[in-house]
C-alpha cells in the first residue's frame, strides 16, 4: 500500500500550527495544568476524542451539511459560546476565592469532571468543523483511502494530545510552578477572560 507522505505531512504540519496557536483549548489547558499534572493530563485526554469526532465528521463531509442547516449551525455556535463564557466565569470566580493556606493542597477534581471539561471545550467549538473541512480540502485528504482516513482521524487529535501533555509537563514542573504560583490567580483570570472573549465572539457572530 502506497503511503501518501505528501498529504500526511501537510496535515501534520497544518495541525501542529493549529494546536499551538492561542485559543480556548490552550487557555483551558494552561489554567488546568497549573492546578496539577494529573488534572492537565486527564483534561488533555478529554480533548482528544472531541477532536477525533470533528475529524471524522470533516472527512465525512458533514461541514457542507452544517452550512446548509443554519439552525444547526446556530445551535452549535450558541452552545459553544455559552459554555466558553460559563467556563471563563468559573475560572475567574475561582481566582477570587481566598487562597489556601501555605502547604495546603486543594481537593483534586474528579477525573470524570476534568475529562468532560476537556471534551466539551474542544467539542463545543463550531469553528472546529470548518477547520477540519478546509484543511482536508486544502491538503487533498479527501483522496485518501479508508485505512488512511482512519489513521488521520486518530493521528490528528493525537498531535494535539501530545502538545497538551507536553504543555502540562512544562507548566507543572517544579521550576515553572515556583515561577507561576505567585501569579496563579492572575493566570486564572487571564485564562477566564480569554474564554469569555472567545465565547462572546461566537455569540456575536451572524
Amino acid at each position: 500500500m502506497t503511503i501518501p507522505w505528501t498529504i500526511l505531512g501537510l496535515l501534520a504540519l497544518a495541525h501542529v500550527f493549529a494546536v499551538v496557536t492561542p485559543g480556548p483549548n490552550n487557555a483551558f489547558m494552561l489554567q488546568t495544568a497549573l492546578r496539577s499534572r494529573r488534572a492537565g493530563v486527564i483534561a488533555a485526554a478529554g480533548i482528544w476524542p472531541a477532536g477525533a469526532i470533528w475529524a471524522f465528521l470533516g472527512l465525512a463531509g458533514v461541514g457542507a451539511l452544517i452550512e446548509q442547516a443554519p439552525a444547526l449551525a446556530m445551535a452549535l455556535r450558541i452552545g459553544g459560546g455559552v459554555y466558553l463564557c460559563w467556563l471563563g466565569w468559573r475560572m475567574i470566580s475561582a481566582s477570587l476565592r481566598p487562597r489556601a493556606a501555605a502547604g495546603a493542597r486543594p481537593a483534586p477534581e474528579s477525573a470524570l469532571g476534568l475529562f468532560a471539561q476537556g471534551f466539551l471545550t474542544n467539542f463545543l467549538n463550531p469553528k472546529a468543523i470548518a477547520y477540519y473541512t478546509s484543511v482536508f480540502a486544502a491538503t487533498g485528504a479527501y483522496e485518501l483511502t479508508q485505512p488512511w482516513r482512519a489513521f488521520v482521524i486518530v493521528a490528528m487529535p493525537g498531535i494535539g494530545f501530545v502538545w497538551y501533555v507536553f504543555l502540562t509537563f512544562v507548566v507543572s514542573s517544579g521550576m515553572a510552578q515556583r515561577g507561576l504560583s505567585r501569579a496563579g490567580f492572575w493566570i486564572d483570570r487571564l485564562a477566564g477572560a480569554t474564554m469569555i472573549l472567545f465565547g462572546v465572539k461566537l455569540l456575536a457572530m451572524r
